[in-house]
Formats: C-alpha cells, sequence, structure tokens
C-alpha cells in the first residue's frame, strides 16, 4: 500500500495528506463539542439538584422555626411535589378542592409499596401534620396504584 501510495503524483500525496489531517481535527472538534456539551448538562442538572436542595432546606428551616410555637406544620404543594420526587413516587393525578372548613387535596401515585412507606416516614420525620382519608393502594402488574385524600382545616392553613 506504501509503494501505491508513492506511485502517485505528489499534488495527491499532499492532498491525501491533507484531507486525512482535515479529517482528524474535525472529528477532534466534534468529540471535544460533545464533551463540552456532556459536562454543560451535567452541570446544569447539579444546579437544579442543588436549588432543590436549598429551597427544600429553606423550607425545615421555615418549619422548624415555625415549630417552636406549634408541634406540627402543614405541607405546601411545592414540598409534597419534591417529596414524591425524592421517593421515587410517580404522580398520575392531583386534584384541590375546597369543601365547607376544609381544604382537600385527591392524591393518586404509582410506585412501590416500599417507596410509599419510605415517603410517609419523611413526612413524620419532618413534622409534617397529614389527615390521610380513604386511602386505597391497588396491585397493578408492575406497580402499585396508591389513592388518598389529604384533609387540611382551614383555620390552620
Amino acid at each position: 500500500m506504501m509503494s501505491d501510495f508513492l506511485s502517485r503524483p505528489i499534488w495527491q500525496q499532499y492532498l491525501i495528506i491533507i484531507m486525512l489531517s482535515i479529517t482528524v481535527v474535525l472529528i477532534g472538534y466534534f468529540l471535544f463539542i460533545q464533551d463540552i456539551k456532556q459536562q454543560i448538562e451535567q452541570q446544569a442538572n447539579l444546579y437544579h439538584e442543588k436549588k432543590a436542595e436549598i429551597e427544600l432546606l429553606e423550607s425545615k428551616l421555615r418549619r422548624y422555626q415555625a415549630s417552636k410555637e406549634s408541634l406540627l406544620s402543614l405541607i405546601s404543594e411545592n414540598e409534597l411535589a419534591l417529596a414524591f420526587e425524592s421517593n421515587r413516587l410517580k404522580l398520575i393525578s392531583f386534584k384541590r378542592y375546597q369543601a365547607e372548613s376544609t381544604v382537600n387535596w385527591d392524591i393518586q401515585l404509582h410506585g412501590q409499596f416500599a417507596d410509599f412507606i419510605s415517603l410517609i416516614s419523611s413526612f413524620d420525620d419532618n413534622y409534617f401534620y397529614l389527615d390521610f382519608q380513604n386511602l386505597k393502594i391497588t396491585n397493578q402488574e408492575t406497580y402499585l396504584q396508591i389513592t388518598f385524600t389529604l384533609s387540611f382545616k382551614e383555620e390552620l392553613e
């Protein structure tokens, strides 16, 4: 193969060498750009995780300061969503409605039983006031369907 290359005219030899060099540089450039994109995505994901963690810690701090006055505190919709996400539960439906002096949240989740128990224990660890009503757990093929209602008295909100 080397003798075939050397038997070509000199301009073809230079053209082949230049084309191979450009190809190697372009491949290296595209790999470098791809690596930078992946690093940017990782940093953005890390930023969002840290931001959510900071918000969660700030809410815990506010609850702790408020719990000095009362032992139990109420959970917000954002804290509930973060709790579902951190316990690997998928929120299927959420309905908020008010009936007389209570505010009710109808919630339907998909997930595993251990994750649901972990969710409840995390609520207990954080001193949340939760009034579960109409708790139904049905077994599907690969997950549990968990349906319940959380009730909050209006004067507590």
